[in-house]
């Protein structure tokens, strides 16, 4: 698909009208899209967990956090890439602190700044909350190009505050590589066939799996004879295992242990095996 080019006024209000960078849940349209912008490096177009729809990401750092939000049991909607309007807001705001206000390249085209991410989370009495995080690496704001990146983090700032929206940075020091890695390979797991979908095989899962932990075997090893004693294929307790995982059936220390089938069974603790399933895949 064609990116679109932001030229003119024209061209903005058009965006606007057209929906980009307004709705929410799976009808959010993000304001830039992967195919907008195809110079800011790696990028990830990624079909949404917590939100049935595709997600645009523009950096590494950003599929992470997006892992992270939607492991949370808090993250309800996910907004990437959403816009700060109006502009004249924005623009107010670089006026009054003295910062130039970026334009789009080749243009006097004002731009149309966004923030990463807007998130709504559930709070603990049940209400919903927004919070706005910026997504960027710590060399972006230490490094010799960091004073006018925080000029732009300033106005983005100021701009949400001025709403009673929570702002904040997020970087790569907020999580450990093995979270991200173990996020990865989890979120592939995250539906059950529906014959594995059971919660009488769930629960004889666990039992197996709970019997093993005193026993000096590989994660491998141990998923090989639940198989075997329940009648599974190997490649079916895997995703058992780590469907479990995902939605916090069994709880696991991920910050801090790799999931690889080649060590040790990692320390689980059981938590439910039927509050928060899901959907099987043939039932959506």
């Amino acid at each position: 698909m064609r990116g679109r080019r932001f030229a003119s006024e024209q061209d903005i209000e058009r965006h606007i009208s057209n929906g980009f960078g307004a709705g929410a849940g799976a009808s959010y349209v993000p304001w830039l899209r992967v195919q907008d912008v195809p110079s800011r490096g790696r990028s990830h177009k990624i079909q949404g967990v917590v939100v049935d729809r595709i997600h645009h990401l523009f950096s590494d750092l950003e599929r992470a956090y997006l892992l992270v939000c939607e492991f949370s049991e808090d993250v309800v909607d996910i907004r990437e890439q959403y816009p700060l309007l109006p502009r004249e807001s924005a623009k107010a705001i670089a006026n009054s602190i003295g910062v130039r206000y970026p334009k789009y390249p080749t243009t006097s085209v004002p731009l149309v700044m966004t923030t990463d991410f807007i998130l709504t989370v559930r709070q603990p009495n049940g209400d919903s909350k927004t919070v706005a995080k910026a997504i960027k690496y710590q060399v972006d704001l230490t490094g010799k190009e960091s004073l006018r990146t925080l000029e732009k983090l300033e106005i983005e700032r100021r701009f949400w505050l001025a709403q009673g929206i929570d702002w904040g940075i997020v970087t790569e020091k907020d999580f450990t590589v093995d979270l991200i890695k173990n996020l990865g390979l989890l979120r592939q797991h995250t539906l059950l066939p529906r014959e594995l979908n059971n919660s009488s095989l769930l629960s004889d899962f666990v039992d197996h799996l709970v019997a093993l932990k005193a026993y000096p075997w590989s994660t491998g090893q141990c998923l090989r004879k639940v198989a075997s004693r329940l009648c599974l294929s190997y490649s079916s307790a895997k995703h058992i295992f780590y469907y479990l995982i995902w939605w916090k059936m069994i709880r696991i220390d991920l910050a801090n242990t790799l999931l690889l089938l080649t060590s040790p069974l990692p320390d689980f603790t059981v938590i439910s095996l039927t509050e928060s399933a899901p959907l099987s895949e043939k039932s959506l």
